[in-house]
């Protein structure tokens, strides 16, 4: 996930940091919830396209001010305090729905690497048209709607402020929810929005280390495991989740459940949690006939682990081994549809040293701008703040 103002070439940089990244912690498809305008995310899916990644690009919209998917009472804020968040005025749902469309026709499906989904922002930051418009245009091609979801408990708090009901059950009513839809994060959601999303075959996508990096909350796995919801596993953005390791998304989703029950026998294991970072993200991609595991006509992609890893001496169970113990250091080979793009730890389809050198001559000149950008927005930063903490205690 990419925010803020950025070069195309800037762009096409993050995109191989991200696939660099990525690949070396034996990653082989990643969705990429990209927050730019169209010709970004052009050029976005023109860089995966020179990486061999399996990449797909949700961009990610919404039609809303930012102050109109707060939980803003009229006394919150004054009129000049409320001007902080409202500038500029919204596109109209089917404008931004038409260039996602376009993007679809270009580049999903292109070299059997490539898709774009459908990537409303999260629904408080969503009309319900451009909700139920978004739905549509998902199943008119055939592609995912991948939404953030219930991140924080004031998002919670905020679905019943503007829909007098839980924010699930709001998306069922408008026919959002079905097999293609996947929620990012989905921690704070009650017993009958977790049914909901059970009943309709959502995919309930966790990030662990986000969610605790940014002090979100800890999603109900074991709720989710017994409603029988798919669950994936993702790293968020690595400005918010350190970077893009998988493994490490794994390891978390294995033990921080412990902390929630000391009954072992609810404990996910190794095993589950290999799945929801296989066939569990497949589904996700609306792809797992074609992927998620290993077997006969499902395309080749696979990783290798060097065995002789000080994480697998001595070797004992291979799938716990690397769920607990893997930091990426012992991803040997990537292939991906076929195609070796890493071999002994190097990719051959990026040059690393020189994508490593230009990232860090840019963070050099952002570092010189940052204090200034920091200001424009500190004013915005304290309102924030205050209708955090009276939403907090309010719902705490």
């Amino acid at each position: 996930m990419l925010v803020g103002k950025f070069s195309l070439d800037e762009i096409k940089l993050a995109v191989f940091l991200q696939v660099i990244d990525s690949v070396k912690n034996g990653c082989t498809a990643s969705v990429d919830h990209l927050s730019r305008e169209y010709a970004a995310l052009d050029a976005s899916l023109s860089a995966y396209s020179q990486t061999g990644f399996r990449a797909y690009v949700a961009p990610m919209i919404g039609d809303k001010t930012y102050d109109q998917g707060l939980p803003f009472a009229e006394d919150d804020l004054t009129p000049e305090e409320r001007a902080e968040f409202s500038s500029g005025k919204p596109r109209p749902a089917a404008d931004i729905l038409a260039e996602v469309e376009e993007l679809i026709k270009k580049w999903h499906g292109y070299g059997g690497l490539l898709g774009v989904m459908v990537g409303p922002s999260n629904p408080q930051r969503c009309s319900d048209e451009l909700l139920w418009r978004s739905t549509e245009l998902a199943e008119k091609y055939n592609v995912g709607f991948h939404t953030h979801l219930l991140e924080t408990k004031i998002q919670a708090a905020t679905g019943h402020y503007l829909y007098g009901k839980a924010t699930v059950a709001h998306l069922a009513d408008l026919g959002v929810l079905s097999p293609r839809v996947s929620l990012v994060h989905a921690v704070w959601l009650d017993d009958k929005e977790i049914d909901l999303i059970a009943e309709h075959k959502a995919t309930v996508v966790h990030n662990p280390v986000s969610n605790l990096t940014l002090g979100s909350g800890i999603a109900p796995l074991l709720k989710y495991r017994a409603a029988d919801v798919n669950i994936a596993l993702g790293t968020d953005g690595s400005s918010c989740g350190g970077n893009q390791s998988l493994v490490r998304s794994m390891c978390l989703a294995a033990i921080l459940p412990r902390v929630s029950t000391p009954d072992y026998d609810k404990w996910p294991t190794a095993a589950e949690v290999f799945n929801m970072a296989t066939e569990g993200g497949a589904q996700v991609l609306l792809a797992g006939d074609r992927l998620g595991s290993l077997a006969p006509g499902k395309a080749a992609d696979l990783v290798v682990i060097n065995l002789l890893n000080t994480t697998y001496q001595p070797l004992n169970d291979p799938v716990e081994q690397l769920v607990y113990g893997e930091t990426g250091s012992g991803v040997e080979m990537v292939m991906i549809n076929g195609n070796i793009i890493m071999e002994q730890g190097r990719l051959k389809t990026v040059d690393e040293e020189l994508v490593l050198k230009e990232a860090s001559k840019i963070a050099t000149f952002m570092a010189t701008k940052r204090d200034s950008w920091l200001e424009k927005t500190r004013a915005q930063f304290q309102l924030v703040d205050k209708l955090y903490k009276k939403h907090w205690a309010i719902n705490n």
